[in-house]
């Protein structure tokens, strides 16, 4: 008896099977020329669902995924047209819209690999390797002003992960989670410098809204002050070489790093999960006596006789805090 009732469960499984493959309709895609260029199958509704297959024009896949009414559900595998057919790129969708990518090289080996946003815009941090698959360099991308930018680099030397050169910062917030009225220690230094200058020729800074909790940065950097008519007042806090409105901080670190680190504190006024936003500039220019309180960028002012050329490196950041009722 239990044979039989296991028998009939599976006709009945293989039924429901093949009703369902019978709702579906196989799609030919063809090229210009009538060869075929791949398929996917409809249901009833016109509806994309299960596997679809392109071919490049020789016969060989071009790309694999497969559909669940109408959208993509799985990963696409894109393929090389080479003598192995191996994988080119694959892309995963994230459950928060955003896109994982990997890609190789023909060899085999992996090329980069990061996260696009729902634009197809690079965002995070990506690494890169050489072709023969040791890690490269390292980048950071945010988008600002609706386009993905560089915000930090790290060049990396072969095997292993020592930092040759690049362009980053580090910083420590602490604490993230405060009660009202208490303050957070911000901390921020070079960690490589974009610009290998002599020791009085670049400045460190951060700037900030004026008062956050009044004015913040948009996400993407749109109301910046420098960039926009109706940008946000903002407050530029200066490195501890020439900020001294925090004695105690210089004697915690070297007097050779006080010119590339800025410490800050910021009392909350607000209640609830807040966004810190601002950005670390590091600025070059050929004046040697005074700190560079300027943001023009790859252009040149007249100070007097002397003209000063300026360029700066803007790395952006996002620190999420939270503040709670004592």
């Amino acid at each position: 008896m239990h044979n039989k009732i296991v028998l009939f469960l599976l006709c009945m499984s293989t039924l429901v099977v093949v009703s369902c493959k019978k709702e579906l309709t196989k799609v030919i895609e063809k090229y210009d020329d009538g060869t075929v260029k791949g398929y996917y199958f409809i249901d009833k509704d016109s509806l994309r669902q299960g596997e679809r297959i392109i071919y490049h024009k020789n016969g060989k896949v071009f790309s694999k995924t497969s559909y669940l009414n109408d959208k993509r559900n799985d990963s696409i595998f894109f393929y090389y047209d080479n003598l192995s057919n191996s994988i080119e790129i694959i892309e995963f969708k994230n459950d928060d819209g955003s896109i994982y990518y990997k890609d190789f090289n023909e060899n085999g080996k992996i090329n980069k690999i990061g996260v696009l946003d729902g634009k197809d815009r690079k965002i995070k941090k990506w690494k890169y390797y050489t072709k023969e698959g040791t890690l490269d360099f390292i980048k950071e991308y945010k988008i600002i002003r609706g386009e993905s930018y560089t915000n930090q680099l790290w060049l990396m030397l072969p095997g292993g992960d020592t930092i040759r050169e690049g362009t980053s910062m580090k910083y420590k917030v602490h604490p993230r989670k405060v009660k009202l009225g208490d303050s957070i220690r911000f901390f921020f230094q070079s960690d490589v410098p974009a610009f290998k200058f002599k020791e009085k020729q670049g400045d460190f800074l951060v700037i900030l809204p004026k008062d956050y909790t009044k004015e913040n940065f948009d996400a993407e950097f749109y109301n910046q002050e420098s960039s926009t008519q109706n940008g946000i007042p903002t407050q530029r806090i200066l490195s501890l070489k020439y900020n001294t409105k925090y004695p105690a901080e210089k004697t915690k670190i070297d007097t050779a790093d006080h010119k590339k680190t800025v410490v800050f504190y910021l009392k909350p006024k607000r209640l609830g999960k807040d966004t810190i936003r601002g950005y670390f500039n590091e600025v070059a220019t050929v004046m040697s006596e005074e700190h560079n309180l300027y943001e023009f960028r790859d252009k040149t002012i007249k100070d007097k006789d002397t003209v000063v050329v300026l360029d700066t490196r803007t790395i952006y950041f996002d620190i999420p805090i939270e503040v709670l009722l004592r």
